[in-house]
């Protein structure tokens, strides 16, 4: 899906094609996400609307590829579109089909917990929202006669119980594949009683139970008896980390940690333990978020069960495991989840051999791990768990990478068959009596199970110019859109209350209904019963739905007030910045110039390389100095790339689409233009003070370890690796992400050189997450040895008489060990750069580890909070050298997608100066955050005034300005005294 709308808001017709009868896949099904907690179907629901409602993007859902002919820029795809049999410009989703269908078959939706039709929409919010006939299980088709309940009472004639699968030939320029996964089948592992025992659930059927749209709407129970479980049990690694998956599924320690955090906050009595091998919390905001359900209570039991069997009486369930130190331990629990692995889809093989591109022994697409999109297949190009177990963020950002090749690809045919989105005209409204109408979305059970929706709906219809009041399962779900739509046409509205969830993600939305129903999408309020009523009151729905009577009734007096208004547009300046000369910064600039973009490429020191000149070695097969230099010499010699050395920048002003960028160089001032920056300016490696780091030349990091690999031989016969320096301490809670796996890597190199040296790493948890692990593997094959350490029993390093002499407590022995060591290697953690002035200058918010902040940790993680500035590499957080390419790739999808336009439509609640007011005191100059203000001076009455001056452009309606106004002299537009005032009056009166 994210691939799908960055190509098509840079310029580009797509087809997204997908085998299911409704788009989104696995993320519709879960219940949350972490570590923000937001609602995940709530979170994904906007795209699935802007892709059905994109003119750039044609559905092809219920269909599959047979076969694909051509050449990169030329591909025939022939795709079979099965009969769906029912007619989708018919259908109006009035699911009465559904509620006659007498025939009933497991859903696959909710994962065996719930029934579902023959005819069935698959999800709630299914874009199409429009039913299928599974032929399988529909009692006409599989009699070939009889029945037809759904074509008898569809008013609609939807229904085509004769329609024929068609194939349909495309012919495009790129493809990119992204198939998703298969969870690993529970049932292969009878030993752990999935299938036989009714308390033992998979990962994806709590995560349904945990939904308030799910079939136990988000009460969590027993199976066996409906009861609220005392004890909960994960089981971590089920179908990964094994001989047949030698992998890791990269999800399953973190999505465990976010259910049994969820289950903790709803109910703090139960007792609830995760068993685990290794806890992989290596990505931004993970280990806080781990340590955080520590704190919460979850006991974390490192050992993997080794079986499960049910008490028969009470049906409880026994977990049966060995603890550290050998002794068999039983724990009896009601209730057990298995965090199942991430398997590659079914059709993966199939898939392949179509597109004529080659897989990996387990059966992910085979890529370069220094071009992680690009398959074996010039111009087809592979995302997301394809490649290998990732989570969302990491999917987002390789579906972005994936667009930017794309672009580049077919840059000289971007734009050519495209169309416009015409709207109908705008309905005049100024002086019209106000007409509300009140829309209430029950949000599945979010809302609806702690506010009461009926009574909310009641309330909604006394309020003063309300004329119309309806509610809704989900109000931002395309069918809803539609009645809303509707209703604002046959009610005559003029203005539009949504009472659902928080605006941050939803307001685009319905400010688009809006506009298709032929009203100024600024007479829109939306009012948050979900995230400031049902969320935060869950356990008092009787006040909670008091306080959403109070929203609603605030919103009512606010909607009163507003008025029609018109963004302006600004000309978009053709050009990108990209700030960072190393991996992430390279790559963004030699994607965006490939795609037909003039680039200027800054480096603040003598050479271009950053931390990546010091990577030496790669995964097998990768040679990143040869990488490296290509990159160099391929910026030295692109026509659509300019770059400086030793530049530093000091000015920096505009908004997207027109930045203005100051900067010094060769002691001379100089300045670019541009639409969109790419900040890449990287971090650094931890200087240690510990561990006698300074004081031994014996004692070295592993980027300097590697430059010595690189150039000779180690004379050493003990090797000792310390992990997480610097990192996972008090000062600095992270995970760097890349030390597990650099140390892993550089000990095999000195192993595979060297077989007589021994090497020892000591580790607290090995997070060589996805498919790192196999490398895993080959070290302890290779004679690698691993002791653990606690976090409080760091290992100590004293030299005495001129040895090196490292201790650590191996809690497994519940002994002291000591190792006499020729070399000890410090695995030292990333750190954010010292120099953040570039940060300062864009006003880049960072996080609470020092790095750059993006806009939304899992569906926006290469945009900053600052509008046209996009983030890639080191300096957004710790990742490898694959990771750094895909996000700077991202990023310039993302930047692309602004330069492909000629004109950027700026905000409209924008500040707005009253001239009759403003005496020019200038309060509100200094601390306008993004300099939008400016004071001038003009002639009136022969005299000389000062008053204010806004800059639409830079504006962010924030009203800081209007805040700090005496005089009334500066407005944000729809947010005016007066509106304000009524609201608190509302406010201090009683409903």
């Amino acid at each position: 899906m994210q691939a799908a709308l960055d190509l098509a808001e840079a310029g580009i017709k797509v087809y997204l094609l997908d085998e299911a009868p409704a788009i989104g896949g696995k993320m519709v099904q879960l219940d949350k996400t972490f570590p923000t907690n937001d609602c995940a179907m709530c979170t994904v629901s906007p795209r699935l609307v802007s892709i059905d409602r994109h003119l750039n993007i044609e559905l092809l859902t219920n269909s599959r590829v047979i076969s694909c002919e051509g050449e990169a820029g030329n591909f025939r795809v022939n795709v079979l579109k099965k009969a769906r049999f029912v007619d989708l410009s018919k259908c109006t989703g009035c699911n009465v089909c559904v509620e006659k269908c007498p025939a009933k078959t497991t859903s696959e939706f909710e994962h065996g917990l719930a029934k579902r039709k023959a005819i069935y929409t698959p999800f709630a919010q299914a874009v199409p929202n429009v039913p299928v006939i599974d032929k399988d299980n529909c009692i006409y088709f599989k009699k070939g006669k009889g029945c037809k309940a759904c074509e008898k009472f569809c008013e609609a004639g939807a229904i085509l119980l004769d329609q024929q699968d068609e194939t349909v030939e495309i012919n495009v320029g790129a493809v990119v594949l992204a198939p998703g996964y298969d969870l690993f089948d529970a049932a292969e592992k009878p030993q752990l009683g999935f299938g036989r025992y009714p308390d033992v659930l998979t990962s994806l059927q709590f995560e349904r139970m945990l939904a308030a749209s799910g079939p136990f709407a988000g009460k969590v129970v027993r199976p066996s008896n409906g009861e609220l479980p005392q004890k909960v049990a994960f089981i971590q690694c089920v179908g990964s980390r094994e001989t047949s998956a030698d992998f890791c599924s990269a999800v399953c320690c973190m999505y465990a940690t976010k259910e049994a955090l969820i289950l903790k906050e709803h109910h703090p009595e139960i007792d609830v333990a995760i068993f685990y091998i290794d806890l992989r919390a290596y990505g931004k905001g993970f280990e806080s978020y781990y340590e955080r359900a520590k704190k919460a209570g979850v006991r974390y039991i490192r050992c993997q069960p080794s079986s499960l069997k049910q008490i028969p009486a009470s049906k409880e369930i026994i977990v049966r495991h060995q603890d550290e130190q050998g002794k068999i331990e039983e724990e009896k629990f009601d209730l057990v989840m298995l965090s199942c692995g991430l398997r590659p889809s079914k059709g993966s093989q199939t898939l392949a051999d179509r597109f004529g591109i080659k897989l990996d022994s387990n059966g992910f697409c085979l890529t370069d791990g220094l071009d992680p999109v690009a398959t074996s297949q010039e111009g087809v190009f592979a995302v997301g768990a394809f490649t290998g177990p990732k989570d969302i963020p990491e999917t987002v950002i390789q579906a972005g990478a994936a667009a930017s090749r794309v672009m580049a690809l077919l840059a000289e045919k971007k734009n050519e068959l495209i169309q416009q989105r015409i709207y109908p005209e705008e309905r005049v409204v100024d002086g019209s009596e106000p007409r509300l109408g009140v829309f209430v979305c029950h949000c599945g059970k979010n809302i609806s199970s702690v506010v009461n929706i009926p009574d909310l709906v009641d309330y909604a219809r006394t309020l003063p110019n309300v004329t119309f009041v309806d509610d809704t399962l989900f109000a931002c779900s395309t069918d809803a859109g539609e009645k809303i739509k509707q209703s604002i046409i046959e009610h005559g509205l003029n203005r539009v209350i949504v009472a659902a969830c928080t605006p941050r993600t939803h307001e685009g939305l319905f400010q688009d209904t809006l506009r298709e129903a032929g009203l100024n999408p600024y007479l829109l309020e939306m009012a948050n019963i979900r995230n400031q009523c049902s969320w935060v009151h869950m356990h008092q729905p009787a006040e909670a739905t008091y306080k959403a009577k109070d929203i609603v009734r605030l919103a009512a007096v606010k909607v009163n007030h507003l008025k029609p208004l018109r963004p302006g547009q600004v000309p978009v300046s053709h050009e990108g910045v990209v700030i960072g000369g190393g991996l992430a910064g390279m790559t963004a600039a030699l994607t965006l110039a490939d795609s037909g973009y003039k680039t200027y490429l800054f480096e603040k020191s003598r050479e271009l390389g950053g931390n990546f000149k010091r990577v030496k070695f790669g995964e097998p097969g990768e040679e990143p100095q040869a990488k490296l230099h290509e990159m160099i010499e391929r910026i030295k010699i692109h026509p659509n790339v300019e770059y400086f050395l030793e530049a530093s920048f000091n000015a920096f002003e505009g908004a997207a689409g027109n930045f203005l960028i100051g900067f010094e160089l060769d002691g001379q001032q100089r300045q670019v233009k541009a639409g969109a920056v790419i900040v890449a300016t990287g971090a650094s490696e931890y200087q240690p003070t510990e561990y006698l780091y300074g004081k031994d030349p014996r004692v070295l990091t592993q980027l300097e370890l590697e430059e010595r690999l690189s150039t000779e031989k180690i004379e050493a016969k003990t090797v000792v690796m310390v992990q997480c320096v610097g990192s996972r301490d008090e000062k600095r809670q992270y995970c760097s992400r890349l030390c597990c796996i650099q140390a892993i890597k550089n000990a095999i190199k000195i192993k595979a050189r060297q077989p007589e040296t021994e090497v020892f790493i000591l580790y607290r948890d090995i997070r060589s997450y996805s498919l790192h692990e196999a490398e895993y593997t080959r070290a302890r094959k290779l004679g690698i040895r691993f002791l653990r350490y606690e976090q409080f029993e760091k290992p100590v390093v004293k030299m005495e008489a001129g040895v090196l002499k490292v201790s650590t407590f191996d809690p497994i022995l519940k002994a002291r060990l000591n190792v006499t060591a020729d070399m000890l290697v410090l695995s030292v953690g990333v750190v954010p750069s010292e120099d953040q002035d570039v940060a300062k200058l864009l006003k880049l918010p960072q996080s609470e580890d020092g790095f750059l902040m993006e806009a939304h940790i899992k569906l926006r993680p290469v945009d900053s909070p600052v509008e046209g500035v996009f983030l890639a590499g080191l300096a957004h957080g710790p990742k490898l050298a694959d990771e750094s390419i895909a996000q700077a790739g991202a990023a310039a999808a993302k930047a692309a997608a602004i330069l492909s336009k000629d004109e950027r439509q700026l905000e409209a609640c924008v500040s707005e100066v009253l001239d009759d007011n403003c005496d020019g005191c200038a309060y509100c100059v200094e601390p306008c955050p993004f300099k939008a203000i400016t004071l001038i001076e003009y002639m009136s009455n022969g005299s000389v005034k000062k008053t204010a001056e806004s800059d639409p452009a830079k504006c962010q309606g924030c009203g800081v300005c209007m805040a700090t106004c005496p005089k009334k002299g500066i407005m944000v537009k729809n947010f005016n005294l007066e509106e304000l005032s009524d609201m608190v009056s509302a406010v201090l009166t009683p409903a």
